[in-house]
């Protein structure tokens, strides 16, 4: 598994831009780091970590006119955007993946708890756990990172609104998992670039 960590990272280094991959990477290690506390086998914990490391391959899928655009998407564009699961999934069958969690990460990484994610629309528990997971790492990644779209918040400010967000976008058991991450792991990783 380890052989297949490495040739996926150096497969997705390969295929996304840098912001992207950067991206990928810290929601990768941040998925490695919240894992260890679930007492995962470690081909469990190296799966998940795959999966979240390749969470958004599906942005291959999207022009760079969508994914960099600073001004507000047009309906259009947004159901593009949201077909991203969907391609990356795709993606990732192509490259021979079977594993059942694995797959449902990358489908369901936008799934919200109260059911207003996306592609299907599903809610609490019938949304696959590693994607619940998955979800609150990616947020996170979003809210302390600078994106076309978005404002930096500081990690103290991520934090809360990971919080504040419990039970309606995230599962609550996910988001005190990672807020119980000690702060020096999670600054190390978000100093990546």
């Amino acid at each position: 598994m380890r052989k297949s960590l490495s040739s996926g990272l150096r497969t997705l280094g390969r295929s996304l831009d840098s912001v992207t991959f950067s991206h990928s990477l810290r929601v990768g290690l941040l998925a490695q780091a919240m894992s260890e506390p679930l007492r995962m086998s470690d081909e469990d914990r190296q799966k998940f970590t795959l999966a979240c490391c390749f969470h958004d391959i599906g942005k291959l899928g999207i022009p760079d006119s969508i994914l960099l655009k600073s001004a507000p998407l047009d309906p259009s564009e947004k159901i593009r955007l949201r077909a991203h699961p969907l391609f990356g999934l795709e993606f990732i069958r192509k490259l021979g993946w079977s594993d059942r969690r694995m797959l449902d990460t990358i489908r369901s990484h936008h799934e919200r708890w109260d059911g207003t994610g996306y592609p299907d629309g599903l809610s609490g528990r019938r949304i696959p756990s590693w994607a619940r997971m998955c979800a609150v790492i990616d947020a996170f990644d979003a809210m302390v990172q600078p994106r076309s779209y978005n404002s930096v918040k500081s990690l103290k400010e991520a934090k809360e609104e990971l919080d504040a967000q419990r039970d309606v976008q995230f599962d609550g058991r996910y988001v005190d998992l990672f807020l119980a991450l000690p702060d020096s792991t999670v600054e190390r990783i978000q100093s990546i670039q």
